[in-house]
């Protein structure tokens, strides 16, 4: 009796355990997703109601969009995404939805964020998902001229050429923000925006840097001179503190990488030869965000916060994890992404410096 009465009292029990954890799982997607639409908005805010830069930007299927000549004539809509992306994943279908819902009346743009991806994965992503719209793989330029912080992050620029929103979620909020920049005149007046110049790419295997002077998350500097008697070889991690726990079900060849590379540094963070520092991107991340994982992986090495992407941009640098060693006269003599066929034996160079 005390046995039938134990399994009677167990299984509402089960289930009630079931939904409690249902519940707080809806909780955190739902917290994580407010989070994400404050940055991205926070992102833009400095952006809405200026004029959008123009540019030429390239599909993947070879087609030219110039924005100079889409501005006065419709409004645009960006989406930056990514394969790994669970959020960009599940906002795939309404987002094909509404390129074929506007059809001409809207230019829209799926920026992959080129992050951990390449044009196969995009190519299966776009068969698997049924996607038409025009796509295109980000370097890292779009990105910096539209404040990327999180994906997906989607913008509007309206008739006039200036932006008109940002955001995370695709909600009310936003369809009515598309609404009303389909529903605007079209302006008869020429739109002179200003053209986005990219001077040069960043540091290239066999460039020389100059010194080095970075912040630390604590404040601490820490500055690195070359071709000096005292000069040491310097050796400088592009990471993100996601990018480990995160990407491991989705992406997660990126994930070990990751793994790798800060085990790998740990171990040689007290070699003579060279002297480490990591940069963490601002997708996705915050000064408080590297503390917790300084504290969850018990790193030692000096975490900078690339808060404005100028690092990322002065290294070229696109990729978590990216690898650059500067030898002691202050010349590139390794730069290795995780999309790079030579990443492993990177990592083979690295382990044997002493």
């Amino acid at each position: 009796m005390a046995t039938r009465f134990s399994q009677f009292i167990k299984a509402p029990m089960i289930t009630f355990l079931c939904l409690f954890a249902f519940s707080q799982h809806l909780q955190a997607e739902e917290d994580y997703s407010a989070e994400g639409e404050r940055r991205a908005k926070s992102a833009g805010e400095s952006l809405v109601g200026s004029p959008a830069p123009q540019m030429n930007i390239v599909t993947i299927d070879g087609n030219n969009i110039d924005l100079a000549q889409v501005y006065g004539k419709k409004p645009v809509y960006i989406k930056f995404w990514a394969t790994w992306c669970v959020p960009c994943r599940e906002q795939m279908p309404s987002f094909e939805d509404i390129y074929k819902k506007y059809g001409d009346k809207v230019q829209v743009i799926a920026v992959n964020t080129g992050i951990s991806d390449n044009l196969r994965s995009v190519n299966a992503f776009r068969q698997k998902m049924g996607l038409t719209m025009p796509i295109t793989i980000d370097d890292g330029k779009l990105a910096r001229a539209f404040n990327l912080r999180v994906t997906p992050q989607h913008l509007l620029i309206d008739k006039k050429g200036q932006f008109a929103y940002f955001g995370h979620k695709d909600d009310k909020e936003f369809h009515q923000a598309l609404d009303k920049v389909v529903a605007e005149k079209t302006t008869d007046k020429p739109i002179n925006n200003p053209m986005l110049i990219v001077k040069d790419s960043g540091y290239k295997m066999g460039d020389s840097v100059a010194d080095l002077s970075f912040s630390t998350i604590d404040n601490k500097s820490v500055n690195f001179n070359f071709n000096t008697p005292k000069s040491k070889a310097v050796g400088v991690v592009f990471f993100g503190p996601w990018c480990e726990w995160y990407l491991e079900q989705t992406e997660p060849k990126t994930s070990k990488a990751c793994t790798q590379v800060r085990e790998l540094l740990e171990q040689k963070s007290k070699a003579r030869d060279i002297e480490w520092v990591t940069i963490s991107t601002n997708l996705w991340s915050s000064v408080a965000e590297l503390q917790d994982y300084r504290k969850s992986y018990q790193t030692t090495l000096p975490i900078v916060f690339d808060e404005k992407g100028e690092l990322f941009k002065l290294f070229g640098v696109n990729q978590v994890p990216t690898i650059i060693l500067i030898d002691e006269m202050g010349k590139v003599s390794l730069k290795s992404s995780i999309q790079d066929e030579d990443f492993n034996q990177s990592l083979r160079t690295i382990s044997s410096v002493n």
